[in-house]
């Protein structure tokens, strides 16, 4: 069968359809491309944002432990938590743990306030407040 041969309106109904065929089908190719490449961008960065906050999480747990353990290991500290003499443990030996507690506030930025207790109840509080608060 001939196109030259059918009537001159079934010829451009014919050629309108098959122009209507192609473009559907174009459209629906570069739909199908563009949603998987966005799809898969989109996952990528979804991706990415989960790993950069799961490494930021685990520096900030990382500088906690090392806080952490500054404090726990000193030598000052562990006497400052046992002594009876309130004396020592107020004058001598408190201003080296308010230091120490300031410091490690300071060289972490995640940890608001640091509290030690003794067996006794007794606390030393560093708190990061507008005065800087640190108080047995």
């Amino acid at each position: 069968m001939k196109i030259s041969r059918l009537k001159l309106k079934h010829q451009i109904l014919l050629i309108s359809l098959f122009t209507v065929i192609i473009f559907t089908a174009m459209e629906s190719y570069f739909y199908f491309s563009f949603y998987h490449l966005t799809q898969e961008r989109a996952t990528n960065y979804g991706n990415k944002i989960i790993e950069q906050t799961r490494q930021k999480i685990d520096s900030v747990f990382n500088d906690i432990i090392v806080s952490t353990n500054i404090v726990v290991n000193n030598k000052m500290i562990q006497e400052f938590t046992i002594t009876e003499d309130d004396y020592k443990r107020n004058i001598e030996i408190g201003n080296y743990v308010i230091d120490l507690l300031d410091y490690m506030r300071s060289f972490n930025s995640y940890v608001n306030g640091i509290v030690i207790n003794d067996n006794e109840g007794r606390r030393v509080v560093s708190t990061a407040t507008a005065s800087g608060d640190v108080f047995f």
